[in-house]
């Protein structure tokens, strides 16, 4: 895979992660209007997690695997960076002090492992 594929994943990776930002965070804003906070929460997250597998194995990493295990894998993946992402958040607000410099420097983090994970199960061999 060369240098150009690597950055046309990224970018269809990125625009991606940011139309599942922008789906979930409406899902999530019109369910508080009938819902707890908690559920609106669950169903947003639950509905992100689902695209991210319909979606990412055949738009975002397109000519990769896309069976239904790979869909699985990269869910599970997502579940398990979302668990690291909630130890490195508590980790880098002890370390900054600092409740938004650790939830940007996070996101970082979650991004780049995301990519990087996503990456390898939708496109090893």
């Amino acid at each position: 895979m060369t240098t150009d594929q690597v950055g046309s994943d990224a970018i269809r990776f990125l625009v991606a992660g940011g139309l599942n930002t922008a789906l979930t965070s409406l899902i999530y804003f019109v369910g508080l209007t009938v819902l707890p906070s908690a559920i609106s929460y669950m169903i947003a997250w639950l509905l992100g997690l689902a695209f991210v597998m319909v979606f990412y194995p055949d738009r975002v990493f397109p000519g990769g695997r896309a069976g239904f295990a790979d869909r699985l894998a990269v869910g599970s993946s997502a579940v398990a960076v979302f668990v690291a992402g909630l130890a490195t958040l508590h980790f880098l607000e002890r370390v900054l002090q600092s409740r938004t410099a650790a939830f940007f420097a996070t996101l970082a983090v979650t991004t780049m492992l995301n990519f990087l994970v996503s990456r390898w199960i939708l496109r090893r061999q």
